[in-house]
C-alpha cells in the first residue's frame, strides 16, 4: 500500500479540484444579473455582462482546470506550479468581480491576462515536453488566440468590424475549446473508443495540418461575418464546426451504452452546431439561435465532461456506469432552461417573466452540480492510479 500523497501534491497534479467549484460560484454570479432588477441589488443588467460572466467566468474556469490537469499529462511535462494556479484564480475571481461591479474595461485586461498566461503555461511545457499532446489540441490553442484577439478587439473595436471582439470571445474560443476536446474525450465516452491518437509519425502530421487548417477557418470566420458578409461568416463557421463534429467525434452515432448522461453530452454535441445554422438562418432571432449553442452546447457538456473528470479522478467511477440521477439531473435542469430561454423570445408579453425563470432552472441545476460533485474533489478522494 502506497503512502497518500500531500493534498498539495494532489493540488498541484489537479488543479481542476480547485478551478471546477471556483466554475460554479461564477457562474451563479452570471445568472444572478437577471434577479439583480427584482432584488433591487443595482447590479449591472446587461446581456454583455452576463455573457462575458458565463464565458469569462462560468466555463471558463473549468477549461482552465481541465488544461492544466490534462496538458502536462498529455505532454509528459512538468505540472502545474502552485503560483500559476493561484495567478490563474486571482485574475478569474478579479475579472469576475470586475464585471459583477460594471467595471468591464478592467475586467477585460485581467480576463486578457489570464489568456496570456494560458498561453506561457502551455508554451512553456510544450519546449520541455516529452511527448506530443493529440494533433486536435492544436484547436485549443486557436481558442486561446480567439479569446486573446477577442478581448482586445471588445477592448479597441475595429472599424467596420462589429462585435467582432465580442463574437471570438464567446464563440471563437469556446469553440476551439470543444472541438480540441471533444476530439479525445467524445469517442472515448459516447463510443467507448480507448485508441490514443498518434503523437508522432506521418499520420500524426497530417492530422495536425488538418486541424490547423480547421482553426484557421474557424478563425477567420468572424472577420468575416464582421466585417464582410454576416451570413457568410456565419455559414462558414456553422460549416467547419458541423464537418468537424461529423467526422472526427462521430456525433452521428448514437451512444454507444443506453445511459441518460451520456445522451445528454450527445445532446450538447449536436446542439454546439445546431445554434451556428440557427443563428446563420434567422438572424432575427441571434440571442435565442447562440443560446442552443450556449446553454444546451457548452453548459451542458461543460457539466458532463467535468462530472466525468471527477468521478474518474476521485474515485467514483462506479456513479458513470449506470444511470445515476446524481449525474443526469443536473443537465436536465440546463436542458429545461434551455427551453424557457428559447421561449421568452417566442412569447414576447412573458419576456422577462420567462427569463428570469430560466435563469432560475439554470441556477437550480448549477447548485444541484455544485452540491453533489464539489464535495468530491477534496484530496482525500484519489483514484487508485493517480
Amino acid at each position: 500500500m502506497t503512502d497518500q500523497p500531500a493534498p498539495t501534491e494532489i493540488f498541484y497534479e489537479e488543479p481542476f479540484r480547485i478551478f471546477f467549484p471556483l466554475g460554479i460560484l461564477c457562474g451563479l454570479a452570471g445568472i444572478s444579473l437577471w434577479f439583480g432588477p427584482y432584488l433591487g441589488l443595482g447590479l449591472p443588467h446587461s446581456g454583455l455582462y452576463h455573457g462575458l460572466l458565463q464565458i469569462q467566468g462560468f466555463i471558463m474556469a473549468f477549461a482552465v482546470g481541465f488544461l492544466m490537469t490534462s496538458l502536462p499529462r498529455f505532454m509528459e511535462a512538468p505540472r502545474s506550479r502552485w503560483w500559476e494556479i493561484l495567478l490563474n484564480a486571482v485574475l478569474l475571481l478579479g475579472n469576475v468581480i470586475a464585471l459583477y461591479l460594471g467595471a468591464w474595461r478592467l475586467a477585460e485586461y485581467l480576463f486578457l491576462a489570464l489568456v496570456i498566461h494560458m498561453l506561457l503555461f502551455v508554451l512553456q511545457r510544450f519546449v520541455k515536453r516529452e511527448d506530443n499532446p493529440p494533433p486536435a489540441f492544436v484547436l485549443a490553442g486557436f481558442g486561446l488566440l480567439c479569446a486573446l484577439a477577442g478581448g482586445w478587439f471588445l477592448l479597441h473595436p475595429l472599424s467596420g468590424f462589429s462585435k467582432m471582439g465580442q463574437s471570438m470571445l464567446e464563440q471563437g474560443m469556446l469553440l476551439g475549446f470543444v472541438m480540441a476536446v471533444g476530439s479525445h474525450l467524445g469517442p472515448r465516452l459516447l463510443h467507448g473508443n480507448r485508441h490514443y491518437p498518434d503523437t508522432e509519425g506521418p499520420e500524426f502530421r497530417k492530422k495536425l495540418w488538418i486541424f490547423l487548417g480547421t482553426g484557421l477557418l474557424l478563425f477567420l470566420s468572424f472577420p468575416l461575418e464582421a466585417g464582410f458578409s454576416l451570413l457568410w461568416g456565419r455559414l462558414l463557421r456553422g460549416l467547419v464546426v458541423t464537418a468537424y463534429l461529423l467526422t472526427v467525434v462521430r456525433i452521428h452515432r448514437p451512444p454507444s451504452r443506453p445511459l441518460l448522461h451520456l445522451y445528454l453530452l450527445w445532446l450538447s454535441f449536436w446542439c454546439v452546431p445546431a445554434g451556428q445554422w440557427l443563428v446563420a438562418l434567422f438572424p432575427t432571432y441571434e440571442m435565442t439561435a447562440l443560446h442552443v449553442t450556449f446553454i444546451g452546447g457548452f453548459g451542458l457538456m461543460t457539466l458532463v465532461i467535468a462530472t466525468r473528470v471527477i468521478v474518474a479522478h476521485c474515485n467514483f467511477d462506479e456513479m458513470w456506469g449506470g444511470n445515476s440521477w446524481k449525474i443526469a439531473i443536473p443537465g436536465i435542469l440546463f436542458i429545461l432552461a434551455l427551453l424557457v430561454r428559447i421561449g421568452a423570445d417566442l412569447v414576447p408579453q412573458y419576456y422577462l417573466d420567462l427569463l428570469s425563470t430560466g435563469a432560475g432552472i439554470w441556477l437550480v441545476g448549477a447548485l444541484a452540480w455544485g452540491a453533489i460533485f464539489a464535495p468530491k474533489v477534496g484530496p482525500s478522494n484519489i483514484s487508485p492510479d493517480d
